[in-house]
């Protein structure tokens, strides 16, 4: 299946996840608003249950936020509106050019990718970059769908070694230093998607470091393994473990990995458009001012319930 096919179902799974409505009754949520401060921890959470269902009705007094084991008041709370993306994105997309995509595969990328921007209504930002035996930036944040669309004319090299970590590092640090923290008031939600078949062979970057820099930081990796990938010796249509899996840099984040691996991908694809959009939004103002490391965790009074959150800390501003 090819990459074109990807984007293709990725494309209509958002449209249908975005005029999609939640049938149950719910009380109305208001937009999370706040002042711009950049001493604010913003965490993203997402909610399940034992068959991996999402829970979109959990109330603010069932979160508990714990720092550093003691629990914290919840300056900010608000639940992402499934039918609606009421939460503005920045998203930087890592494309693996070491022989995973195809130079054929970019021409439905490029069609698609102004569609995909008027979905998010223009309040959400986006970035693409390519690695191989490099890294390579071809678009800083924007939410003009003509600028990413000229971006992807440049990828080429679709050859050479894989530096996938070193990828999601520079996507990270992207997100931290060029995107922008809030709009109309509202915090801006930070997501690296990257679409690779998982196996690393160059990368320099410790892996220790990517995740506590990503966790530190409130950046959500998600991954969308490609068909290329090896499969089990017993010829399953099982996935082996990439070193992806076994570095946690997703898991740890709060994201979740798609393999693509079977015949119809819009599954994948609107898997992926939901589980940006099903989630709830914490935020509080720490009293910190050490320029330590923080602890940060997030549990829930609902039995039943398995949270997921973006990041297990925070790094104290020292002032």
């Amino acid at each position: 299946m090819k990459f074109r096919s990807f984007i293709t179902a990725f494309i209509i799974a958002v449209s249908t996840v975005a005029t999609a409505q939640d049938r149950r009754t719910q009380e109305p949520r208001p937009a999370l608003t706040i002042r711009v401060d950049t001493d604010l921890v913003a965490l993203d959470v997402t909610a399940t249950d034992k068959n991996g269902n999402f829970v979109r009705d959990l109330r603010e007094d069932e979160f508990q936020l714990l720092e550093d084991g003691k629990p914290r008041k919840i300056d900010f709370f608000a639940m992402t509106d499934e039918s609606t993306l009421s939460r503005p994105l920045a998203v930087v997309f890592a494309l693996d050019l070491s022989g995973s995509l195809k130079p054929e595969e970019t021409v439905t990328l490029r069609e698609a990718a102004k569609k995909f921007l008027e979905l998010m209504k223009g309040e959400s930002v986006f970035a693409v970059l390519a690695f191989n035996y490099k890294v390579k930036i071809l678009q800083d944040f924007t939410d003009d769908g003509r600028r990413f669309e000229r971006a992807l004319d440049k990828i080429e090299g679709f050859e050479g070694s894989t530096r996938i970590y070193d990828g999601i590092d520079r996507a990270v640090v992207m997100l931290d230093r060029k995107a922008p923290r809030t709009r109309k008031n509202r915090p801006v939600r930070r997501v690296v998607v990257v679409i690779s078949d998982g196996f690393d062979s160059a990368s320099v970057i410790d892996r220790k470091e990517l995740v506590r820099r990503a966790t530190a930081l409130g950046v959500t990796v998600y991954s969308i393994t490609l068909p290329s990938y090896m499969f089990s010796a017993t010829r399953s249509t099982e996935r082996v473990i990439t070193p992806l899996d076994a570095t946690r840099v997703v898991s740890a984040t709060g994201g979740r990995d798609f393999a693509a691996d079977a015949a119809d991908f819009t599954p994948v694809f609107k898997a992926l458009a939901e589980e940006i959009r099903a989630s709830y939004a914490l935020a509080y103002y720490p009293e910190w001012r050490d320029g330590r490391f923080h602890e940060l965790r997030v549990k829930t009074s609902r039995p039943g319930v398995q949270l997921r959150v973006n990041r297990t800390g925070f790094v104290a501003p020292n002032k």
